[in-house]
């Protein structure tokens, strides 16, 4: 073979390489076939373009499915931390899906936040994880508590009201300030609203949360006043005078004045101890309660009441309560006092009631009551349904009008009832309405102006019970309420708070047994998982054929 005819590898440095070197095998190939490069080209034109990665179905169904859904799952849990970030920040974001609206603030207290000026602290006993969790345990060992509740509406409250804060306090961790509301016997769950002028202690069991019993206590409703318990205790901390409500203790009084304190305290009066035998009336005080008094009273005493009830240099109404029993021993001079304003109680009898239908307990001592009208109390607009007087004796009226004062029947039992002084009494009874409780009034002047003086007297002290004024079964609590607050001059204004008990837990679905096994059985274990499996075996199907 001739050296010309052989492929030179290279020349020198600057030589380019052959045309021949360029062509692509393929191409090479379609010349040395004549007319096949013309074919091949055509065929190359018309064949279809390889697609990009991200349009090809396996990407598209696969990953870019797993990059959506992990984009979705990230914008969901993003979104719900920012929800929940804003959800503290401002809590009225917070649906409130009970049926009782328990953790919502009522319109009443919604006011009274709005009234609020000067800084108030709310401090719960608990850590905020306790209350969140509802951890919170009752100590007499009630249940059914939701006390969560107490952490939602108090952070409802600072929300509407900047100068109200919420702060939280492990007693355990806190015993500085656990000594330094030592007389309030705080406890876990107890909680304290405090401003610079004076401060409020709630309870757990009574003041927040209350377990209402059946008649016949074989069973018991779980009650929220969380709600009317912030309120009135705002209210208290706020107000720049509070009337005071004294209690004397030196004639070994039966009445169980815990609750009438408590009670009295949650709508505006400051309450105080004191032993008329060696004090005086404390002064400023518009309301004196003698609770059911078994010993009798000197001269000393009675002019110190006397002198009370015609004070002139109380700003306001003043009134003298004072309760009695059936049994209890007579009091002479005490007795003879209370004539004067025209008013006697018949401790040597009781009163009875014949009609079932109008006493409670399946005891005729336990009666109720009919409030009269003759004496406008300006309170409750509704009445004072099931008013309940228990264990009561007659109180009856000397005269109607004597020396400027006029007397005034307050509450009165049916016409089926009866006196009861011994057993013969019994054999025959006389059926009729029977006087139970009477005020008696006159007007004093007291810095420059007309004020009333009141003695109030009444022939129960168990209608002022735990039992009976903190129950919202009976009127007796609102009854009493409004009652003080006449006798101090104090209806008409703002410084009531309505108690308004919410039902934790209501039934809110109510069926017999057959129906809970067929919601049960048919419809959430076979009906619901048979319709779930369908539907995947169908979007299997439908995928595959993708």
């Amino acid at each position: 073979m001739n050296q010309e005819n052989k492929p030179q590898s290279g020349t020198g440095a600057g030589d380019q390489p052959s045309e021949e070197l360029k062509k692509e095998p393929a191409a090479q190939a379609a010349e040395s076939k004549p007319g096949a490069g013309e074919s091949d080209k055509k065929q190359a034109a018309s064949a279809p373009k390889k697609a990009p990665f991200y349009k090809k179905q396996k990407f598209r169904h696969g990953s870019a499915a797993t990059a959506f859904t992990a984009v979705f799952i990230a914008a969901v849990v993003l979104l719900n931390v920012v929800v929940g970030m804003l959800s503290d920040r401002f809590p009225s974001m917070n649906a409130d899906l009970t049926k009782t609206g328990s953790n919502s603030l009522s319109e009443e207290a919604g006011k009274i936040v709005d009234k609020v000026k000067i800084p108030v602290t709310v401090t719960i006993c608990a850590t905020r994880q306790q209350v969140e969790s509802n951890q919170v345990q009752s100590e007499s060992g009630a249940s059914g508590y939701d006390y969560s509740q107490v952490g939602t509406i108090a952070e409802k409250i600072a929300e509407r009201n900047p100068k109200i804060k919420v702060e939280y306090r492990d007693l355990d961790k806190n015993p500085d300030f656990a000594s330094k509301y030592k007389s309030d016997g705080l406890q876990a769950g107890s909680v304290v609203v405090s401003s610079d002028k004076r401060h409020r202690a709630l309870s757990l069991d009574g003041d927040l949360f209350q377990q209402q019993y059946s008649s016949d206590y074989t069973s018991s409703t779980t009650l929220s006043n969380v709600d009317s318990a912030f309120a009135s205790a705002l209210n208290a901390v706020i107000s720049d005078v509070l009337p005071i409500a004294a209690f004397d203790t030196g004639h070994s009084e039966k009445m169980d004045v815990t609750t009438v304190k408590k009670v009295l305290q949650n709508n505006g009066f400051e309450t105080k101890d004191f032993n008329l035998i060696t004090d005086k009336v404390p002064a400023k005080a518009q309301l004196v309660i003698l609770g059911c008094p078994t010993k009798d009273y000197t001269d000393e005493e009675i002019t110190k009441l006397e002198n009370f009830l015609k004070d002139q240099s109380l700003a306001g109404d003043r009134s003298l309560l004072v309760t009695a029993s059936p049994g209890e021993p007579s009091l002479p001079k005490f007795a003879s006092f209370l004539e004067e304003w025209g008013l006697k109680a018949q401790t040597d009898t009781a009163v009875l009631e014949t009609d079932a239908q109008k006493y409670a307990a399946n005891n005729p001592l336990y009666l109720l009551g009919e409030v009269q009208s003759d004496l406008d109390l300006g309170g409750s607009k509704n009445g004072y349904d099931f008013f309940f007087v228990p264990n009561a004796c007659p109180v009856t009226t000397t005269f109607e009008n004597n020396n400027s004062r006029t007397t005034y029947t307050l509450v009165k039992s049916s016409e089926t009832a009866y006196l009861y002084k011994n057993e013969k009494s019994a054999q025959n009874p006389q059926t009729a309405a029977q006087s139970m409780a009477a005020l008696s009034q006159q007007s004093v002047q007291a810095g420059g102006k007309a004020r009333r003086a009141n003695v109030m007297l009444f022939g129960s002290t168990m209608m002022f019970s735990a039992g009976a004024i903190d129950s919202s079964t009976f009127s007796n609590g609102s009854y009493f309420v409004d009652l003080t607050r006449y006798g101090t001059g104090l209806s008409g204004t703002d410084t009531k708070v309505e108690t308004q008990s919410t039902v934790l837990n209501p039934q809110d679905i109510l069926m017999n047994a057959a129906q809970a096994r067929f919601l049960g059985l048919g419809i959430f274990t076979l009906l619901i998982p048979l319709a779930v499996a369908v539907a995947g075996i169908v979007v299997h199907h439908k995928r595959r054929a993708l």
